[in-house]
């Protein structure tokens, strides 16, 4: 199987989660995301887009290193828009996919998107805020 075949297959499948992601599904469920105390992971994900492939394996990476520090949300863009618009009206950031968002105490610490989400910079950025709670 070639490269771009292999990248074909996984474009459109959903693949088991990770136990550590977290899938909000309601308006109530988001509002808890900005209402937490703990830092807040939200990563905005299309299974149609092959950037986001590479993106959420770069979030995976960071994650398991912080699971106990944070929560990590995921949200299906695709399957989920309302959810997604909601996030983004709420956070003020406007919805692209992929998309990483920090939110510290309801506000968006940090966020980056498309090839700007960098498992460097993201580890960085949560370890910061972990590090001064």
């Amino acid at each position: 199987m070639s490269f771009l075949s292999g990248l074909r297959g996984m474009m459109g499948s959903r693949p088991e989660l990770p136990e550590t992601w977290k899938v909000p599904e309601s308006e109530g469920e988001v509002e808890n995301l900005f209402s937490s105390k703990e830092p807040v992971v939200i990563y905005k994900h299309s299974y149609n887009c092959p950037t986001c492939i590479f993106t959420k394996t770069k979030a995976e990476a960071v994650m398991n290193e912080f699971s106990d520090k944070a929560s990590f949300n995921f949200v299906d863009v695709i399957s989920n828009r309302a959810v997604s618009n909601l996030i983004a009206s709420k956070s003020g950031v406007r919805h692209e996919s992929p998309q990483l968002l920090i939110l510290h105490k309801g506000e968006v610490y940090w966020s980056a998107s498309h090839g700007a989400i960098d498992d460097e910079a993201f580890g960085k950025a949560l370890s910061e805020l972990t590090a001064t709670g």
